[in-house]
Order: C-alpha cells, then structure tokens, then sequence
C-alpha cells in the first residue's frame, strides 16, 4: 500500500466518523458505525485508530487543520494584533468547527470533553505554533515586547481564543469585530506591549 493509498484511506475513515458524529453525535457513534459508514471491516478500522476517541479526535483536528490553514492568512491580513487575535476568534465561531463543538458540548457535555481532551492535546501544538508566527511577526513590527516569550504567550492566546469562542460570556459580543477588538486590546494587549 502506497502513502497516497493510506492517506486516502485515512481520509475515508474520517470522513465516515465526521458523518456519523453529526449525525448520531459521540455517545451514539460506534467503531462499527464508523466501518460501515466508511464501508471498511472493524479490523482494519482498529489497526488506523484504536478507539473512539481517537477517531472522532482525529476528525475534529481534521477540521482544526483546514480551518487554520485559512486562517493564517486571513488573520494575517490584519492590521493590529488586537485585530488578528478578534478575526480568528470570528472565523473559529463561523467555522464548521466552531458551531459542531457548540453542538456537541452542549448535547453532550461529558462525551463532548473526553473527545475534546483528545482533540485538544493532539491539536494544541500546531495551533501554539499558527500563535507563534503571529506574534513573533508583530514584535518584530514593534507592536509587542521585544522580550516577549513567543511560546508562553502564544499558549496564552491561544487559551484566551478557545474560550471567546466555546464559552463567549456575557460582557463582549464574540461576534461583534469591533466589540472584541476593544475587549482584546484592553484585556489582552497589556500583558503584551512595551511598558511605558
């Protein structure tokens, strides 16, 4: 079996656990659900993922991967790194992504963080590191402290995106590009700029 071969049927696989947890949700997904839909037997599904988890984990980061290539640059775009952290946080709640967790968080909330823990660990790096470009680029702008620990404050933002976007309270509008650009550069930013 070649790569291409593998990949396309890790594809598949995917595609088959992506379908059957917007249909049936997590707990109601099953791995036999999973091979039928991908029309493979469980065995072969077992020797690509082990268990649930880790499938339904691997198709939300699917989903993550394709959501934050389109992001760099969009985010990118953006004058002020206030303005960039507010343009991923929109593009997170508009995303495919973004109301399918809404969805299964609240459907199903114990399923939705033992498939989330999973996500998030096998996610976090690559997401640290979209925070990483970003701000390294804007402190060498001079927008940020030249002294900036680029990894420590790009977990930081990270953390601050997922929870404007899972969890947006009731004192910013999380959807309001203005509203969230003063909430970031007020909250966010102080942490991040030279000190006077």
């Amino acid at each position: 079996m070649t790569a291409t071969d593998t990949r396309t049927v890790r594809d598949r696989l995917l595609d088959a656990a992506e379908d059957c947890l917007r249909r049936d949700g997590i707990r109601r997904t099953t791995m036999i659900d999973i091979a039928e839909t991908a029309g493979v037997s469980r065995t072969w599904l077992y020797q690509h993922f082990p268990d649930k988890q880790s499938i339904l984990g691997a198709a939300l980061v699917r989903l993550d991967e394709t959501f934050w290539a389109d992001a760099h640059q969009r985010v990118g775009a953006r004058r002020s790194f206030p303005a960039k952290v507010a343009e991923a946080i929109l593009i997170a709640r508009s995303s495919e992504l973004g109301p399918l967790a809404l969805e299964l968080k609240a459907r199903e909330p114990a399923e939705f963080e033992a498939v989330m823990g999973r996500f998030l660990h096998d996610a976090v790096p690559g997401m640290v590191v979209f925070w990483e470009v970003h701000l390294t680029a804007a402190r060498d702008k001079g927008e940020l402290r030249p002294d900036l620990d680029v990894a420590g404050a790009a977990e930081w933002v990270l953390r601050a995106v997922v929870s404007l976007v899972t969890m947006p309270g009731g004192t910013v509008d999380a959807d309001d590009r203005r509203a969230l650009t003063r909430h970031l550069a007020t909250y966010l930013m102080p942490a991040l700029v030279p000190t006077p």
